[in-house]
């Protein structure tokens, strides 16, 4: 499981649909401790105090965040921006996953989540050139229609990319 030691060791924080200021103080104040100027990415429709904060804010239209995550996948796959030995030694059904999100092209998905294409795939290069990538999400993902699936494109990225298990990472 993340520790709070995981906001202060970060060099990417990604919050889903939270808006930590507010709904999470201490949590924030861990954020704000970290010395390595982390990129602050927030993906959430809403334009909250987090979101006014974050170094970038994805607002993706309402109930798009399954496809924007696979469509991060997408790019993480066509640019081979993996990390192949973690996913050889820690995962299963890899090449099952990378034919499911073929259909999530960014011109595709684009149009879904009312996010430019080159966002998209400036979102996967943030990913990439991370080194301690550290993924958040709050019940609002929890609970929506789709939230195991999100959840789970969510938990692919840190997969795809070895940011899981490491101090800054969760």
């Amino acid at each position: 499981p993340f520790t709070y030691a995981d906001f202060e060791e970060s060099d990417v924080i990604v919050l889903v649909g939270s808006n930590l200021c507010i709904a999470h103080p201490i949590m924030w104040q861990r954020v704000l401790r970290n010395r390595n100027t982390p990129k602050i990415i927030v993906v959430d429709p809403r334009k909250t105090e987090t979101a006014s904060a974050a170094t970038h804010h994805y607002a993706i239209l309402p109930k798009s965040d399954l496809s924007f995550f696979y469509s991060v996948a997408y790019v993480l796959v066509r640019e081979a921006w993996l990390d192949r030995d973690f996913i050889r030694e820690h995962t299963s059904g890899f090449d099952d996953f990378s034919q499911h999100i073929e259909k999530y092209a960014p011109s595709d998905v684009s149009q879904i989540t009312g996010i430019p294409v080159k966002r998209i795939e400036e979102f996967a290069r943030m990913i990439h050139e991370g080194k301690r990538v550290s993924f958040w999400w709050t019940m609002g993902v929890n609970q929506s229609h789709e939230g195991t699936r999100t959840a789970q494109a969510i938990i692919n990225l840190a997969l795809m990319t070895g940011n899981i298990g490491k101090p800054g990472t969760g």
